[in-house]
């Protein structure tokens, strides 16, 4: 139903395609999720599942811009803020966030029943895991301070900087890329960096406006300042890159990803909450702050979704996600899944390219209001239920992207019930045949993720020695 978006084409306006189809078919899924949800408080009285387990399988919360202060200023004629963390840190305001999430996801789970008033015995069946830097580090330690308050709730980490297989695959020796076959790949459908770049224009002209401090669409636009680096203007090789290959780094994309080095901060500045002469120096609206961010999308296009990329970078983890969903079906624990056969509450916390490599298997879309379509903001995540029909006894997957706005981030709005973060549930494609409900049976999502895995790029999980528990990591 959906247009795929990485079919082998010859010329970089798929980009363009991208950005315009594919908005228009998110808008038809909002449709039908909004059909949906008109009827949910019939379904909620027809509805006979219970749920049963669910992952959370989500990106960390707000952070500092990763690259240092004194990097960025080459790239602009005013100098950024300093958000009072060291490069790539969870903030305070992040991490209060994080756990302003997690207290939502706490009232649900109550509600679904998932959850007990008993937070020590739940404790016992959750599992938070995060990736090895130390924003995935407080994330989950800080949504796990609002789904199980006052309960010591491990979060299982790898060493700091230690590639995790499970989201690095490429950087923890499990995997092999072949960069020839990942730059034809990237060429057949971008054609060359200078088409690209073209027919991203309208971005790249905000972005290189606010850097330079002039009023976008003036013409001629002005020169660059001496002294400054135009990220915007700098070569898109699309070539292998020749060192630090990991994942979402193999494809040397070079003005890509320096203007989104350079950008970066923009969404965090206004997340974080500082003043807004201080976001983006007072010159993006709500509306283009979003704008800009298709720069973000336009790299892990690049990087993350190209099918054979796909495959290399992301099979592990959603082979991680279907053991973990099998265990809880057969109530036996299976290696290489999170957590164990009993585990009923999973949070798994890394990075927006890896959740947007998980969503990219099984060609998962999302439209939340604010955002670009597919934009995993700070603290988005995928969520993964597994329900069971009390009739029928049947398995069945609902699938959801939740996100806060950016005004629920910026606000530290309170969430509850009745004041929800963004959500919106998935059309699984191929799952479901139904117009007016988008559960897929277990059964169903088994075959197709199994499918979209390929196993040669999965960890064997006889030899896995999972990650145990992080003890001191800094929030500053």
């Amino acid at each position: 139903m959906f247009l795929k978006v990485f079919s082998v084409v010859t010329r970089a306006t798929e980009v363009t395609r991208r950005h315009t189809i594919l908005p228009i078919l998110l808008a038809i899924q909002l449709l039908v999720a909004v059909r949906v949800a008109a009827q949910t408080s019939v379904k909620q009285a027809s509805d006979d599942t219970v749920l049963k387990q669910i992952i959370i399988f989500g990106r960390h919360g707000v952070r500092s811009p990763v690259t240092p202060n004194t990097t960025l200023a080459t790239f602009a004629v005013r100098p950024y803020p300093n958000f009072g963390v060291p490069a790539g840190y969870l903030t305070p305001h992040g991490a209060h966030a994080e756990t302003l999430l997690g207290s939502y996801f706490r009232g649900y789970l109550l509600k679904e029943g998932l959850l007990t008033p008993n937070n020590q015995e739940d404790a016992r069946r959750s599992y938070f895991r995060a990736n090895s830097i130390q924003r995935s580090n407080i994330s989950a330690a800080s949504l796990a301070g609002g789904l199980l308050p006052n309960v010591s709730v491990p979060v299982y980490s790898y060493p700091l900087g230690q590639p995790d297989p499970v989201f690095d695959p490429i950087g923890a020796n499990v995997v092999t890329v072949d960069t020839v076959r990942a730059v034809n790949e990237v060429k057949k459908i971008f054609n060359d960096g200078e088409t690209l770049r073209s027919a991203n224009s309208a971005e790249f002209s905000l972005i290189r406006s606010v850097l330079f401090g002039y009023q976008n669409g003036i013409q001629p636009a002005p020169s660059t300042p001496s002294g400054l680096v135009d990220p915007t203007a700098l070569p898109i090789p699309l070539t292998a890159n020749t060192s630090g290959i990991a994942t979402a780094n193999v494809i040397n994309s070079g003005g890509v990803f320096s203007t989104l080095i350079a950008a970066d901060p923009f969404v965090m500045e206004y997340t974080d909450g500082l003043p807004l002469n201080n976001v983006g120096w007072g010159q993006l609206s709500l509306d283009t702050l979003s704008q800009q961010t298709r720069v973000i999308n336009l790299l892990f296009d690049i990087e993350i979704l190209p099918p054979y990329l796909n495959e290399v970078q992301s099979s592990n983890a959603a082979s991680h996600v279907l053991r973990s969903m099998e265990q809880a079906v057969v109530g036996q624990t299976i290696p290489g899944a999170f957590g164990k056969a009993k585990t009923r509450l999973l949070v798994i916390n890394s990075s927006d390219g890896y959740v947007i490599g998980l969503a990219g298997l099984l060609h998962l879309h999302w439209l939340l209001p604010g955002y670009q379509p597919d934009y995993c903001p700070p603290g988005g995540s995928l969520v993964f239920e597994l329900r069971k029909s009390k009739s029928s006894g049947e398995y069945i997957v609902r699938a959801f992207y939740t996100a806060q706005t950016f005004d629920q981030l910026r606000d530290l709005t309170s969430l509850t019930l009745d004041q929800p973060p963004a959500t919106v549930q998935l059309l699984i494609p191929n799952g479901s045949k139904s117009a007016t409900n988008l559960d897929v049976k277990f059964g169903k999502f088994e075959q197709l993720l199994k499918k979209a895995i390929n196993p040669k790029y999965v960890e064997n999980p006889t030899t896995e020695v999972p990650p145990g528990p992080l003890t001191g990591v800094p929030l500053q």
